[in-house]
């Protein structure tokens, strides 16, 4: 355990050192980007369990073993078994040759340390989100020092989010445009171009400039009466939870709102209300 937590925390420090704001280290910020946006999930092509497959095989051919490391940990998260693991260290020797062996003895240490671990810290256990989230603020806090632009904010906080809370499925940000709200920067699957003001949980919460979580999408569905998407607007079937969060200017003027959404029912709490709320004050009424 403590071979895992010091290579998780070693690979954190590291990287908040490369990112840290006086490096400027805008080319280093987009490759890690590119990196987090090539395994997320997507409407077609390969899963995610099958993109870090690749990674992990690909990894132990380069014979990198920071790589490996973290592919094997993704790999455990999303479930790979452990037949399907040996395969996978079956190929990559075939394809890399002996050269490959080393790696693939310590890649085994480390796979047995992970599945020993059983079972990964609950991400919705109320010490585990105050920790990702505390993270994701530190992280945050680095790379947006000096930012006023709105639209780098909203895209480096989809970024950082969706990389350090595991239940985050869908994330994005609305903006007010006149009497509806326009989708701005996200990150998951297509979501809605347009919500009129006052429908569904984005439109609620733009009009009552508060707050609103969804426990149970699909109970708020079927209490639905009247006007289609009046308390909901369905824009993937898959969410199951959701929590929207208004955005203000320094002026104390709604620009928009900030919106996750979860393919798990009972996801979100005053927890998820306090650092989010927390985050949208903090990085946007400075701009």
């Amino acid at each position: 355990m403590d071979q895992i937590n010091n290579f998780r925390a070693e690979r954190q420090r590291l990287n908040d050192r490369i990112l840290s704001p006086e490096n400027k280290a805008g080319i280093m910020k987009r490759v890690y980007a590119t990196d987090h946006y090539a395994y997320l999930q997507r409407n077609e092509g390969l899963a995610p369990i099958h993109k870090e497959m690749l990674g992990l095989v690909s990894s132990m051919v380069l014979r990198c073993d920071d790589c490996i490391k973290y592919h094997l940990e993704k790999c455990y998260e999303l479930g790979v078994a452990n037949d399907e693991m040996m395969d996978l260290f079956g190929i990559a020797n075939v394809v890399g040759g002996t050269i490959v062996i080393p790696h693939t003895r310590r890649a085994i240490e480390y796979w047995e340390l992970l599945l020993a671990n059983q079972p990964l810290p609950n991400p919705f256990d109320p010490d585990t989100k105050k920790q990702n989230y505390e993270a994701a603020l530190q992280s945050l806090e680095a790379m947006l020092h000096g930012v006023n632009h709105p639209i780098t904010i909203m895209a480096t906080i989809n970024e950082v989010l969706k990389s350090h809370i595991p239940y985050f499925y869908w994330v994005g940000f609305y903006l007010l445009d006149g009497a509806q709200l326009t989708v701005g920067p996200y990150q998951g699957t297509h979501g809605c171009l347009y919500i009129p003001l006052g429908q569904g949980v984005c439109g609620r919460a733009a009009l009552e400039q508060k707050t609103i979580i969804v426990p149970d999408i699909e109970a708020l569905n079927n209490a639905q009466t009247g006007i289609k998407g009046q308390l909901h607007i369905t824009c993937d079937v898959r969410c199951k939870s959701e929590i929207v969060v208004p955005v203000f200017d320094s002026s104390s003027q709604l620009i928009g709102v900030f919106d996750v959404d979860s393919t798990h029912k009972q996801s979100f709490d005053d927890i998820d209300q306090h650092y989010l709320e927390l985050m949208m004050r903090r990085f946007f009424w400075q701009t």
